[in-house]
């Protein structure tokens, strides 16, 4: 007489079907990278005149960069309703592209869709985009809301009537 010897079967990890707050948050980072340096790149070029990229290599040799040298080169370059237009854009026009995602949230492998999973319109990115002041008007608030929520939204999200999924 011969016993049969089960194994337990494999278990196989599963990744969530929702983005989540640090993938979130490293697109985040990835994106305002690439937004500051092609931004900065644009600007600098631009320019009609040379004389601020000499002042910057005197900065750097001399003396380094003080705050107050920070302080000035945030405002010029960050303080300036082009910076905000192309901010606008790239979120607005990237996230109802075909791909539905921008460079951040592509490159690890979100996307963002409607409520049924189909691309989001012009119409509701910028719903989205516009939103997330109110997500962050309350001490960020809005954003810590994926904790909580079954679909992993953002306050912006929920407004919009979007999620972010893993793809």
């Amino acid at each position: 007489m011969q016993t049969a010897l089960t194994l337990p079967a494999p278990t196989v990890k599963r990744s969530s079907l929702y983005g989540s707050l640090t993938n979130r948050f490293v697109a985040f980072l990835v994106d305002t990278t690439l937004l500051v340096f092609f931004y900065t790149i644009l600007y600098y070029s631009a320019g009609s005149n040379s004389e601020h990229i000499s002042s910057w290599d005197k900065t750097l040799q001399h003396n380094g960069i003080s705050l107050a040298d920070l302080l000035l080169i945030g405002k010029v370059l960050f303080f300036n309703p082009y910076f905000a237009a192309v901010h606008w854009l790239y979120y607005t026009v990237l996230e109802s592209s075909l791909k539905q995602a921008t460079i951040g949230k592509f490159t690890l492998g979100l996307k963002v869709s409607d409520l049924r999973g189909k691309q989001i319109n012009f119409w509701q990115a910028n719903l989205r985009y516009f939103s997330k002041i109110l997500s962050l008007l309350p001490v960020g608030l809005g954003f810590l809301l994926i904790l909580t929520t079954r679909r992993s939204q953002m306050f912006h999200d929920y407004f919009a009537r979007t999620v972010v999924v893993a793809d």
